[in-house]
């Protein structure tokens, strides 16, 4: 199979988008040739079958200009594939619909975003499929819509080889992009709580930055809760991390703690849990995944901080958790299902 991908960055070392270079991998496995079509291009490092093409936003090429380079590439490759999948971005399968409706080649999109705009609309109708990591991912009905789970690589997500390092406090963890739907001011208060109603010590890293301006203005504010309420020795910002050293950050943690109120399945948590993490949410997605005793109820920090209580002591590695995620969402049952649909027009 010749499979044609279009992505918004290709970039090992990237926060929050590193991880499709593993998918990249893995797509090699499965297809006899992968071209890949990026609007920004950074480090990577892809076995060969693979070919990347950039529309240049790196090198700070102008908008009108990437949209002409797009459908001088875009032309070229789809008429040499046999299939072409969209990452995320449903500007990419409007700018390439000429295309796709003219010759038809079987044609995806991956989206998990619980937002539903016309452009989303207008792709769901071009597009033969829409692979999504489960019913809260992706929010328009459609008969076209296949689950896939979320494309977790659980060999570089996993325990530790060896055991723990001794601590005496509790290591809290919480990552990905600092902003305002990850309500992380409730878990900060709900560590002050526990310092003043609990004897054991913890701390709590806080990794990820902001990506926004109204993002940027969150996190001050997040810093300034901090000092208020005198947690500056127990709280630590540590900032965005590469993707290639995220997986160590979670080995040294004990418990994931995620208040997103995104209503999507949060990739950062089931990396914790395949890292062996404990991991408690209050994600409305989590609700049915999840045992009973690892799902928040209440947002209020004091329950917030009672449920870490409870748990704190549970033995790690979870293999429990770790299991659901090698199970419904590894990253080798998510390409097989992408390539296994897009042979076949439906």
């Amino acid at each position: 199979m010749k499979l044609l991908i279009v992505t918004q960055k290709l970039d090992k070392e990237d926060e929050n988008l590193g991880f499709f270079h593993r998918w990249l991998e893995e797509f090699a496995r499965h297809a006899a040739r992968v071209t890949v079509i990026v609007s920004s291009l950074g480090t990577h490092s892809l076995p060969p079958g693979v070919s990347v093409h950039s529309l240049g936003k790196e090198k700070g090429s102008r908008k009108i200009r990437r949209l002409w380079r797009f459908w001088e590439l875009f032309s070229y490759h789809y008429v040499r594939s046999d299939a072409v999948l969209f990452h995320m971005i449903p500007e990419f399968v409007v700018a390439a619909s000429p295309f796709l409706l003219s010759l038809r080649r079987p044609a995806g999109l991956w989206y998990v975003h619980k937002s539903v705009t016309r452009l989303l609309k207008f792709a769901e109708r071009v597009l033969d499929y829409i692979f999504t990591a489960s019913n809260l991912s992706f929010r328009l009905p459609s008969k076209k819509v296949i689950y896939t789970g979320h494309g977790i690589d659980t060999e570089f997500f996993k325990p530790a080889s060896s055991s723990p390092r001794p601590v005496t406090g509790l290591r809290l963890l919480t990552a990905g992009r600092i902003s305002p739907v990850k309500d992380i001011e409730t878990l900060i208060r709900a560590c002050a709580f526990l310092k003043e109603n609990w004897n054991r010590e913890f701390t709590l890293s806080i990794v990820g930055g902001p990506l926004m301006a109204r993002d940027a203005s969150y996190s001050d504010s997040l810093k300034n809760l901090v000092e208020e309420k005198g947690l500056v020795n127990r709280v630590i910002f540590y900032g965005a991390r590469p993707y290639t050293e995220i997986a160590s950050v979670y080995r040294d943690h004990d418990l994931f703690v995620s208040m997103s109120t995104t209503g999507s399945i949060d990739k950062a948590v089931l990396e914790a849990m395949a890292s062996g993490m404990t991991v408690v949410t209050a994600n409305e997605a989590f609700r049915s995944l999840l045992p009973a005793k690892y799902f928040l109820e209440k947002r209020s920090p004091e329950f917030v901080a009672e449920r870490i209580k409870a748990i704190a002591e549970e033995a790690r590695p979870n293999l429990v958790l770790r299991e659901l995620v090698v199970k419904n969402h590894s990253i080798s049952r998510t390409v097989q299902e992408i390539i296994a649909r897009l042979k076949n027009i439906p």
